[in-house]
């Protein structure tokens, strides 16, 4: 069987996409299932999407892109199944999309990001009005299966067709366990892992960590593509490898998940939050979105929706190594039951295989 992949972004680049397709790809491969990526964004238009201005070379390299992608629809061989990650152009209408169909086979689309929902680029500021927000309602209509991240994405996709999976972020356990030294450390590491877009996030925490170093032996530990500085606050900063990841969350002892207030967080999945109980890290939250569908406040993590009870769920994990362990082993043991690959992979055959009959 032969998948046609329209995706955003080349293959490596973007981490829903990694965790997404190209995850399944590499385990479905061996069960008869082969996918062909179609990326629109190139390396050279990724290189330059999030650094400052530069405008006029991003609208060149995005028609450049844009062509590309329609070339790629319109003289590809025909697949078995043609597979929609988010968007096949991360500018205009659902033109590209559209014109898969005339292949005349199944489509699958995947979201695991509130697209729908309308923002400005810290980066690029209203130039993403580019992307039609609204084409999204499009692509549910036109698919024979949508796989939604989580529950509320899936509710508003139901909107507008009945073919609704929820297909949350899975990891491979086998790639993410626990490391050596979870509990046990002299100086624990408070690890958060994001990108550019999401940094801003961390201000939440930056007045509980300072004071809470103040006092306390910690390090905050940020991994990502650019240093990021907060007011007071011991920052170890470690930029994102694919390689390393893993290895650098398994040497810290407590995983964060701020999320400041925004259109886009009760739609959210975020996936740092398996990431960090998969390793067996306990874990303290922002209680949005899927967050609350994952941590049992108290059981396998912390909730925290102000200053001061960010400050009081660090200390008390901070102070106390046995309640990082026990906390650690449900953390690990929810992301066994619920969000591993395992789990996972069977149904996802199936879509690909049967996707108008699940």
């Amino acid at each position: 069987m032969n998948v046609a992949a329209l995706v955003p972004y080349h293959p490596g680049f973007c981490a829903g996409q990694r965790f997404r397709i190209e995850l399944w790809a590499k385990h479905l491969e061996p069960r008869g299932i082969h996918v062909e990526y179609y990326p629109f964004a190139s390396p050279s238009l990724t290189g330059i999407l999030y650094d400052e201005g530069r405008k006029f070379i991003k609208g060149q390299q995005m028609l450049r892109c844009y062509l590309d992608q329609l070339r790629h629809v319109l003289t590809a061989s025909r697949p078995d199944l043609v597979y929609i990650y988010r968007e096949a152009a991360l500018v205009g209408p659902a033109w590209i999309e559209t014109l898969s169909k005339r292949w005349q086979v199944p489509i699958i689309y995947d979201i695991d990001e509130p697209v729908f929902v309308p923002y400005v680029s810290p980066r690029n500021g209203r130039f993403n009005t580019l992307k039609f927000f609204g084409k999204t309602h499009r692509l549910f209509r036109i698919s024979d299966r949508v796989l939604a991240v989580n529950r509320a994405i899936a509710d508003y996709a139901g909107r507008f067709t009945e073919k609704v999976s929820v297909v949350p972020m899975a990891v491979d356990i086998d790639r993410y366990r626990p490391g050596p030294g979870v509990a046990d450390a002299s100086r624990p590491k408070v690890v958060w892992v994001g990108t550019l877009t999401n940094q801003p996030n961390l201000k939440l925490v930056a007045e509980p960590l300072a004071k809470l170093q103040q006092t306390r032996e910690s390090v905050l530990r940020i991994i990502a593509d650019e240093p990021m500085t907060l007011p007071g606050v011991d920052v170890e900063f470690l930029k994102w490898s694919y390689d390393l990841e893993v290895s650098q969350l398994q040497a810290c002892q407590i995983g964060i998940v701020p999320v400041m207030p925004s259109p886009w967080s009760r739609w959210k999945f975020f996936f740092k939050l398996i990431q960090y109980m998969s390793l067996g890290l306990p874990v303290v939250a922002t209680p949005t979105g899927s967050n609350l569908e994952i941590i049992k406040d108290g059981v396998n993590g912390f909730f925290a929706d102000s200053a001061v009870e960010w400050h009081d769920r660090l200390r008390r994990l901070i102070d106390d190594p046995e309640l990082r362990a026990t906390m650690g082993k449900a953390a690990r043991a929810t992301v066994e039951e619920r969000f591993s690959l395992t789990s996972q992979i069977d149904f996802i055959e199936r879509a690909f295989r049967s996707p108008g009959e699940l």
